[in-house]
């Protein structure tokens, strides 16, 4: 067991040696003071003034030499560049100074700082855990674990079914946000379009989306149903100008024996109405507000169904219809309409012509 310093103070031993060299360190100054006096004027010749350490020589025991003062020497050098420093300096970068250097751990390194960290990482957590490391390596590790590898394979299965699950939802949102915009587009459309609710209907939301989703307008619309021109007549060939028209028949005798004057075998009535496609027209008895096709002379009338009706009055009285009083009914998807009633009768007249 070493000894304390108080204990070497009083060990005989050890005083010795520190004397004995001692004096072998008074007696190495003295030869080299001797040595610098007897070279000259030049105390730098002396090397041992310092130690190879670069400590001062200091000797208690100087003034038993008759010295009263250390020597301390210090070389007067001046260092001169020469003309050729360039052929001794390297002017190529070799590396870069990073000041802020992110030091990369070993794999060595990694185990010994978890080594010293692992009693105080948590078991449980998304990071900084355990149970992270334990997971994260898993994906690193080739097993042949069946149910590992079957826990992958329905994961796996579950994330594709929730991928086609989201593009499926996000088609759905888009296309249900493309038709909340179609929507509003034509629900302006008809606001717009009461501007023009005396001549014009708006186009139903197919007619509107076929042809391209028109602006509101007079003429991107339906007309209105409504009879522009209401119902005239006369006998076929003439001005039709008439609400009242008759079919004359003349002769001697009996009226059945009558014959139709010349022009008038034939009665017509012509109307023009306005509507959306779906328009049609019916001509009815206006007392019964019954299809003329239902009449019992509807044989003899043409047209029932059109905007133009025609009544063979025949060649002899007899068998003509008789007063008639008559009007068209018109028919579209907003409603239906009735025109202004007309008539058509026969009469006879006791002539020859």
């Amino acid at each position: 067991m070493p000894y304390s310093k108080e204990q070497l103070k009083n060990n005989e031993y050890f005083e010795r040696v520190v004397e004995a060299a001692r004096r072998e360190q008074v007696s190495l100054y003295a030869r080299q003071d001797l040595d610098s006096a007897a070279s000259g004027s030049n105390p730098a010749a002396n090397p041992n003034i310092r130690l190879t350490s670069g400590e001062f020589l200091s000797i208690p025991e100087q003034e038993e030499l008759g010295s009263t003062q250390g020597t301390i020497v210090i070389k007067n050098e001046v260092k001169v560049p020469s003309d050729n420093t360039d052929l001794f300096k390297s002017t190529k970068i070799n590396e870069l100074l990073n000041n802020n250097p992110v030091k990369k751990l070993s794999v060595d390194e990694f185990f010994v700082e978890y080594e010293k960290l692992r009693d105080e990482i948590p078991g449980e957590g998304q990071r900084d855990s355990h149970r992270y490391i334990y997971e994260t390596s898993q994906t690193y590790i080739d097993t042949d674990d069946d149910e590992i590898k079957k826990l992958k394979e329905r994961l796996q299965s579950e994330i594709d079914r929730l991928v086609t699950i989201q593009e499926n939802l996000n088609q759905v949102l888009e296309a249900e946000a493309e038709e909340e915009a179609q929507d509003a587009a034509y629900a302006k459309y008809q606001a717009d379009m009461l501007l023009y609710a005396q001549t014009t209907v708006p186009f139903s939301r197919k007619e509107y989306d076929n042809r391209g989703q028109p602006v509101a307008s007079e003429t991107n619309g339906f007309p209105k149903l409504r009879f522009d021109e209401q119902p005239r007549g006369n006998h076929r060939g003439k001005t039709f100008n008439l609400t009242r028209v008759k079919s004359t028949f003349y002769g001697y005798g009996r009226k059945k024996n009558k014959k139709v004057r010349k022009g008038n075998q034939y009665i017509c009535f012509e109307l023009k109405a306005l509507g959306d496609p779906t328009l049609t027209y019916e001509w009815q008895d206006n007392e019964t507000g019954t299809s003329l096709q239902f009449s019992k002379h509807a044989d003899k009338i043409k047209g029932i169904n059109t905007n133009k009706i025609e009544i063979n009055m025949g060649t002899r009285y007899g068998p003509a219809p008789g007063d008639n009083y008559v009007r068209c009914k018109i028919t579209d998807a907003s409603g239906e309409k009735y025109s202004e009633v007309v008539s058509f009768d026969s009469r006879h007249v006791r002539a020859r012509r």
